[in-house]
């Protein structure tokens, strides 16, 4: 198969930004149709037509049907930082770290994954925060107060879920959305496969968030206010007792975890990005500038320069 995607999803992005796209600027990260046909292209292009093209797309109607409040004991979405548009950037840099991977790693690699553990990979990046969902008995609750176990909630979730479908034998290794959560570590013998699947799992949570171009506005409308709601931000003696604190300490944040976690837990594994692309990743550029102009924004002690309005998008497109 192809090394390198003739379709759009790889193609230069255009000179004038649009509005909820990926980091490419090609696929609209508010419509499930788009995402299922990004996604599709590039799961196509490397495991061919058989990789599971109708539970990928079951999987993103579900997953809209949750975040809108129409999914069976689930309530709607109503965290806007966690949106539904994280989840489908997430599942959408997921598939092509995928890629990436597959096209550097031998196919005797004990780390390769095959068709189906691709497939798994994705949807766990697709769903990693579906444990922010509350669940019906829960609506005296803010999404938000899930935070600090909503990545249990998940795997709960995806365990059920996979469990019914044509991925049931591989239900137990949604534990591996655990990885996105920042004090957990992988344990040391992990099996290599699953390893790889958690290290691009971890990675795709990352570079979605910090590609966004909205992401600093995000930061201070967003999530400090997802922050204040479990009790991290918004008091004196706090983490993050204002927005400008946690936007002074965003780039030291990313530095010395983020960065850090991406390069040696997770084996540097956002470099795959760059041999999906074929060359310079529309993803890192798109998280440098952000954090350079918010360097600049610091520097000048003038937050009022972040003038993006980010909008509250609970609901995709039908």
């Amino acid at each position: 198969m192809s090394t390198r995607l003739n379709e759009s999803i790889c193609a230069s992005p255009p000179p004038a930004a649009k509005l909820h796209t990926d980091p490419t600027q090609t696929v609209d990260l508010c419509d499930p149709h788009a995402v299922a046909t990004a996604i599709d292209a590039v799961m196509r292009d490397r495991f061919g037509s058989a990789y599971g093209l109708p539970l990928l797309e079951q999987g993103i109607r579900d997953l809209a049907r949750a975040f809108r409040g129409g999914y069976p004991g689930l309530l709607r979405c109503d965290t806007h930082y966690h949106d539904l548009r994280h989840a489908f950037d997430s599942g959408l840099a997921m598939a092509r770290l995928v890629r990436g991977q597959s096209i550097a790693t031998p196919r005797e690699a004990p780390e390769h994954l095959d068709a189906e553990h691709a497939l798994l990979g994705v949807l766990l990046a697709l769903y990693h925060d579906i444990g922010l969902l509350r669940r019906t008995h829960e609506a005296n609750l803010q999404g938000a107060q899930l935070t600090p176990i909503h990545e249990a909630r998940g795997v709960e979730f995806m365990r059920d879920y996979l469990g019914r479908t044509s991925l049931a034998h591989l239900a137990q290794k949604a534990e591996l959305i655990m990885v996105t959560r920042l004090v957990w570590h992988m344990p040391p013998d992990i099996p290599a496969r699953d390893r790889a699947i958690a290290s691009l799992l971890g990675t795709a949570d990352i570079v979605s968030q910090l590609s966004d171009r909205d992401y600093l506005e995000k930061c201070r409308d967003f999530l400090f206010a997802e922050f204040s709601t479990f009790g991290l931000a918004g008091a004196p003696g706090l983490p993050y007792p204002d927005a400008k604190t946690l936007l002074e300490k965003t780039p030291g944040f990313y530095t010395d975890l983020l960065r850090r976690r991406m390069e040696v837990e997770y084996d540097g594994a956002d470099e795959f990005l760059k041999i999906h692309f074929g060359g310079e990743c529309p993803y890192d550029a798109a998280i440098k500038r952000s954090l350079g102009y918010l360097t600049a924004v610091l520097a000048a002690g003038d937050l009022s320069l972040l003038r993006r309005v980010p909008m509250r998008i609970i609901d995709a497109k039908q």
